[in-house]
């Protein structure tokens, strides 16, 4: 099994876009909805009666979405060596702007069910509220340490490393009904937003973009600077 796991990893480090292979029905329903979006958007020239078609480093959306506080969500893949990258970017943005910004991740397995610990690990930290502590931890211990969750007791160990008492680790890693939940709602986000292609960033649930069209790993959160000024259906106080 653990050997499986690692040779899986080393194959598999360089994608980051959705397997053909489902591992079940339901997610199956959704990740096939999955599409490309379109790269460039019609904007209105400033003081103009015409429009020109303007590459901008976002794409426009629709949502029946909105939120009291402004939002960021990152779509990523803990086995994505790109969402490794732009970790660090992440952290440092979060540092700066955590306090006026819910900052939300959404991981997916990307088809690949031999990566759909990381899923379950992810969702019982974040019910354990240790969710910025783990998240970095799990990318090192896939990309550095080159290590999967070999069994339950692994992730047990894993979160008592992170300060979590041992009966309170067990216990969120054994709520498999609240855990599934959570996964299944994050593919149901990938699918209504049309997440194609990981990291994608999503702002106020109507501007969203990629490293590519952003322009580089440094300009992920310039952009999203940007579009938190940006007119949406959510409050920018």
């Amino acid at each position: 099994m653990k050997n499986l796991l690692l040779t899986s990893l080393i194959l598999l480090l360089g994608a980051c876009q959705p397997s053909t292979d489902k591992a079940n029905a339901s997610q199956s329903e959704i990740e096939k909805n999955v599409v490309s979006k379109t790269s460039s958007v019609n904007a209105k020239k400033a003081g103009g009666d015409f429009s020109l078609l303007v590459d901008l480093p976002y794409d426009i959306i629709e949502s029946d979405q909105a939120c009291e506080k402004p939002i960021v969500i990152e779509f990523f893949a803990y086995q994505c060596p790109h969402c490794y990258k732009l970790q660090k970017y992440a952290e440092a943005w979060k540092q700066k702007n955590g306090d006026k910004v819910n900052f939300k991740t959404i991981p997916t397995h990307l088809g690949h069910q031999e990566f759909n610990s990381f899923l379950i690990v992810h969702q019982a930290a974040k019910h354990l509220g240790i969710l910025d502590k783990a998240t970095p931890k799990m990318f090192t211990r896939l990309h550095e340490q080159k290590k999967a969750f070999a069994s339950q007791d692994d992730v047990i160990a894993f979160f008592t490393s992170l300060g979590v008492t041992e009966d309170k680790a067990r216990s969120a890693i054994q709520d498999g009904p609240k855990i599934q939940a959570d996964i299944d709602e994050g593919f149901k986000m990938l699918a209504k937003y049309k997440v194609a292609g990981v990291p994608t960033l999503l702002v106020n649930y109507r501007y969203q973009f990629d490293v590519t069209k952003a322009g580089g790993y440094d300009k992920v959160f310039e952009v999203v600077n940007e579009t938190l000024k940006l007119p949406s259906n959510c409050s920018t106080k």
